[in-house]
């Protein structure tokens, strides 16, 4: 009697977490939906130095993200942002002048990344700039069923507003891929990934899709 109500309570406890992950795993939007604006898209970058970067930390020794990589992030920010939106955006590749665009004057530190950034959605004539900076990104080494090493990526996406030269907000995404039995409150991701092992690119479109909610897309 008493291993019975014993498995039957481990049943109700596991049902609990599972229905807690999915209904906890939501973003916050960080202000208030924008309204139409022009808002172009700058492509993937990886930061080298304090320079170029908007906001956080870099991590030493951490490795070059390779460039068929970061063409896979980008076409996978287009299609969160076609699909998850109802917005046009400008790309920065149709805008080869703007790409390499620099604000007068010497800046150092955070303010030289932002005033970067400003100067290339000046060039642009947009009143908002989406910058997304890939910090790392692990693939996974295995399938579908398996891996010897899960996908994992660190990831930043700002928003600049172009006209006033301020950074409006920032989604930070920092997650690797955990097992089920590692992690019972991970359940609604789990179910969520179809039960499987997923690619950085696609753990990555996770971070997007948050991104689109915390910055008010």
């Amino acid at each position: 009697m008493t291993q019975s109500l014993l498995r039957t309570t481990s049943r109700v406890t596991v049902l609990a977490l599972a229905l807690f992950a999915l209904c906890g795993c939501t973003s916050q939007r960080q202000g208030p939906e924008l309204p139409q604006v022009s808002i172009a898209v700058a492509e993937f970058s990886q930061p080298q130095s304090t320079m170029d970067m908007l906001a956080g930390y870099m991590a030493e020794s951490t490795p070059r993200v390779p460039e068929k990589a970061m063409a896979a992030l980008d076409a996978a920010f287009y299609e969160v942002l076609t699909t998850e939106t109802k917005r046009d955006y400008s790309a920065t590749t149709r805008f080869p002048e703007c790409r390499e665009a620099r604000a007068p004057g010497q800046t150092t530190g955070r303010m030289a990344a932002l005033k970067r950034w400003v100067a290339v959605g000046t060039c642009m004539k947009v009143d908002f700039l989406l910058v997304p900076q890939v910090f790392e990104l692990r693939e996974r080494e295995g399938g579908e069923a398996g891996v010897t090493r899960p996908a994992g990526v660190v990831m930043d996406i700002f928003l600049i507003d172009v006209k006033n030269s301020v950074l409006t907000s920032r989604s930070h995404f920092d997650e690797t891929q955990t097992a089920l039995t590692d992690n019972l409150l991970e359940t609604g991701k789990f179910i969520s990934r179809g039960g499987k092992w997923i690619t950085a690119t696609e753990l990555a479109k996770e971070g997007m899709v948050k991104a689109v909610k915390d910055l008010g897309l």
